[in-house]
């Protein structure tokens, strides 16, 4: 007669490896970059040495506490295949008027998704002074680029 073997153990799960928070070496985590004031965000967005990293951060902070003291900082951004959608964030809840005409100056400067980002953010804005340039988008090339700009004016022109 044979005995019965014992069931082979359950092979044990692999633990998940352990990610690092993020912390930039010059300024730090996530939580510092946070809570600096304006003038320190503004700071690190012109700083050509702070990383891709800080700058997002600096921009999701000035979503929240950026002013028209911070358009002329985070304009340039608009155009960086990495921090643009960071500067979108930034601009599209500042009260101040000098962010919709950055973004309205963008719309000559970039190309492909870029551009589609930042017609999207005219939209958020609501900028009615970006109706014209938007219009002169819609018989393009680019067919996305011609829907983005008919979705924006769409969100900008009121109700018939």
């Amino acid at each position: 007669m044979q005995q019965a073997q014992p069931p082979a153990p359950a092979p044990a799960k692999p633990k998940p490896p352990v990610i690092p928070p993020m912390v930039d070496s010059q300024y730090g985590s996530a939580a510092q970059i946070m809570a600096l004031p304006q003038a320190k965000l503004v700071a690190i967005l012109k700083d050509a040495g702070a990383s891709v990293y800080a700058k997002a951060k600096a921009c999701q902070r000035l979503a929240v506490v950026g002013d028209k003291n911070a358009v002329f900082a985070i304009a340039p951004l608009l155009a960086n295949p990495h921090l643009s959608h960071y500067a979108r964030t930034a601009l599209e809840p500042n009260p101040d008027a000098s962010a919709s005409a950055a973004l309205r100056a963008a719309l000559g400067e970039v190309k492909g998704n870029l551009l589609i980002g930042i017609i999207n953010s005219l939209g958020v804005r609501r900028d009615q002074a970006a109706i014209a340039p938007l219009a002169a988008l819609l018989p393009g090339q680019d067919p996305a680029v011609s829907q983005a700009a008919s979705a924006a004016l769409a969100r900008i022109r009121p109700p018939l």
